[in-house]
Order: C-alpha cells, then sequence, then structure tokens
C-alpha cells in the first residue's frame, strides 16, 4: 500500500494505493497520524484502492471519529464497488459522506 498526502487551507488529501487490510491498516493509521490537528476536512481518495478489510474500515471510522468531534468532515471519494459494498455491509455508508 501507498499513502500519498497533500495538505492546503485546513483541507488534507489522502491518496491511497493497493489494499488497505490488517498488514497495511496500521500503516495507513501511522501515515495520518498528526496529520488530523489542523484540519477541517479530510478527503481520502480510494480511485485506486481495491480492497479493505475490517481492519481497513477500523481506520477509517478512526478518523471520522477524530473529525466529527471536532466538528470536521471526512470525505470518502473514487472507490470501486467493492470498497463500497464492504462500506454498505458495515453500515458506514449510513453515516460517512461519500462521493463515488
Amino acid at each position: 500500500m501507498t499513502v500519498k498526502k497533500e495538505k492546503s487551507d485546513g483541507v488534507l488529501t489522502v491518496s491511497v494505493e493497493g489494499s488497505i487490510d490488517v498488514k497495511t491498516a496500521p500503516e495507513l493509521k501511522e501515515a495520518l497520524n498528526g496529520e488530523l490537528e489542523d484540519v477541517m476536512l479530510v478527503i481520502i481518495d480510494l480511485a485506486d484502492t481495491t480492497y479493505t478489510s475490517s481492519a481497513g474500515l477500523r481506520v477509517l471510522l478512526s478518523i471520522y471519529q477524530s473529525m466529527n468531534r471536532k466538528g470536521g468532515r471526512m470525505k470518502l471519494t473514487h472507490m470501486n464497488d467493492v470498497f463500497y459494498n464492504a462500506l454498505k455491509s458495515a453500515g458506514y455508508t449510513q453515516f460517512l459522506e461519500i462521493e463515488r
């Protein structure tokens, strides 16, 4: 998995390439450690993300909760059907901001 980050004017854009699974989810969490403090919007671009496991879903939930606590937002963009179905099965589509 590769994580690319760009921060500008209170917005953090994160592009994730590859799978977010039990092995790589901690890497994603570590890559964002400390990055959320001075932003109000996190955009996670999943165009090149092929798969997520429950470990990846937990990381996304953690980011969402961190942003929500401070009145910020997290938006997921450009996900494939497999990723969307994983979110839907977990009930995340009911509260996450998703732009397909």
